[in-house]
């Protein structure tokens, strides 16, 4: 497959017109001069963590906050760069596809163009695995062709999301340093800028000159704070997303006679399912945290949806859409537990065969009590982050099981008097990854990408690009660079 990354391809009539669109700068990015202006220093957003974040990135932590200004901007402390040496930067993708992705991409290598034709933009083959092997593509016009404003993250592809072991960073070092960069671009989500804030505290510390920054790109929506107002691709994702529920609405309403229980992506934050609710108005959402703040278990959840399917058969309405975010299953107290007790056992070696003898009493109970396919998928290795693998986890299926067996209860006790209950189960996840990113995320990543030059340029090491008063029109973008310890929270 690597063979094939860069290469042109063939747009359909909707990409090749979606491929011609150009991004426009705010004013504070446009020129050959880079103005900024700094801070104060700043602390973490965790106040009850600071003290040990601010020991684990001695180096990095504490920085200033930077502003880029407009040429015409009167700001007497104001560092003023016009002088640009041709640099060489690497950037990989490290988090989930998400649209926009290809956008920073081209939104860096046009920061480079204007300010030295003569700089260098190498892409990390197959995402952080490539950065490892030092598997590079040269970025270029013409590489650049066929994904100018397209989703999915194919011209470089990417594989695992962290850079954490003493191995992998050495690698990532290995390969600055052999490649002579001066700035590593890493795009991703919280885990993939939390590893940029790690790589940035080592490469100061072992005096390697390249400069390590973070670009916030991920569909979840969850890396915001202050400084972070987006991230790029979650407007793309929830638009689409929103487009496919709605299409369910019509659907359930026509028919008259179908549940569509929806599972969409987000990972531990139900920002997506939030979010899609608002655009498409489904007949009900269970928000994760929202479950955690009620402590609600899998019988409050299942009962919550059956009083609702029954409520709305007494107005002889006997169809719906239930959102659920990807997150639900270890937002749910006695789950989360079982949950901890069969990642234990994993962690320390213990077969998947035998891992059932060996719980608890009460999660034994549990886990007997759900249906096979959920506990196969229980039972799957957590990812990277510890948490487990929440795509995988059919938890739209199981709820739908659990209602179905409550409503054919309440049929037989006579308690409900509805028609039969008939749930179809939908996960999207994959559809939106890929698709075209809206305009929004075009501007965003591409904007995005002429800040990275612009941290690059002013020697920061450690920070994340950031764009705020996103909601006005563009002219009006305030673009800025944060550190990324700003951002970090100790789990």
């Amino acid at each position: 497959m690597e063979s094939d990354y860069g290469l042109p391809r063939d747009l359909s009539h909707l990409q090749l017109a979606r491929s011609l669109y150009k991004p426009e700068l705010p004013p504070c990015l446009q020129g050959t001069t880079v103005r900024v202006e700094f801070g104060d220093a700043t602390t973490a957003l965790d106040t009850a963590g600071a003290n040990a974040i601010s020991q684990s990135f001695p180096h990095t932590y504490g920085q200033p906050l930077a502003h880029f200004l407009r040429a015409t901007s009167n700001v007497p402390d104001a560092q003023i760069i016009s002088d640009h040496p041709a640099i060489r930067v690497g950037l990989v993708f490290c988090g989930r596809q998400s649209p926009g992705g290809h956008n920073v991409v081209w939104g860096l290598h046009e920061a480079l163009k204007i300010h030295n034709p003569q700089s260098t933009l190498l892409g990390f083959l197959g995402g952080s695995e490539g950065l490892f092997a030092q598997r590079t593509l040269q970025i270029t016009d013409d590489v650049l062709a066929t994904y100018k404003n397209q989703g999915g993250y194919d011209l470089l592809g990417r594989t695992k999301d962290q850079i954490r072991s003493g191995d992998q960073v050495n690698a990532a070092m290995a390969a600055c340093n052999t490649l002579k960069l001066d700035g590593l671009v890493i795009v991703g989500g919280v885990t993939s800028n939390t590893d940029a804030a790690y790589l940035a505290e080592k490469f100061h510390q072992s005096q390697c000159p390249t400069k390590v920054v973070g670009v916030p790109v991920t569909l979840n929506g969850d890396l915001k704070n202050q400084f972070v107002e987006a991230n790029v691709g979650f407007d793309t994702v929830c638009k689409v997303g929103s487009q496919l529920i709605s299409n369910l609405c019509t659907d359930a309403f026509s028919a008259e006679k179908y549940y569509y229980f929806v599972r969409l992506m987000g990972q531990k934050a139900s920002h997506v399912a939030l979010e899609c609710s608002l655009q498409s108005h489904p007949n009900m959402v269970i928000l994760a945290e929202e479950v955690v703040a009620s402590k609600l278990t899998i019988f409050d959840i299942t009962k919550q949806i059956c009083d609702a399917v029954q409520a709305r058969a007494e107005k002889e309405k006997y169809h719906g859409v239930i959102l659920l975010p990807e997150g639900l299953i270890e937002s749910i107290p006695e789950v989360n537990a079982l949950l901890q007790e069969i990642h234990r056992f994993l962690r320390l070696g213990i077969s998947v065969d035998k891992i059932s003898s060996r719980l608890s009493p009460w999660a034994s109970a549990l886990f007997q009590f759900f249906p096979p396919f959920i506990r196969e998928e229980l039972l799957l290795n957590p990812e990277s982050g510890e948490s487990a693998q929440l795509s995988q986890i059919e938890t739209e299926k199981l709820l739908a099981v659990l209602v179905e067996a409550e409503m054919s209860k309440r049929l037989k006790e006579g308690t409900y008097k509805g028609k039969k209950f008939t749930p179809i189960c939908h996960f999207m996840g994959y559809q939106a990854r890929g698709s075209l990113p809206s305009k929004f995320d075009c501007d965003y990543a591409y904007v995005l990408g002429h800040i990275c030059y612009h941290m690059l340029s002013a020697g920061l090491n450690g920070y994340m690009a950031t764009v705020t008063n996103l909601k006005e029109s563009l002219e009006h973008w305030r673009c800025g660079a944060a550190p990324i310890t700003v951002s970090l929270a100790l789990k």
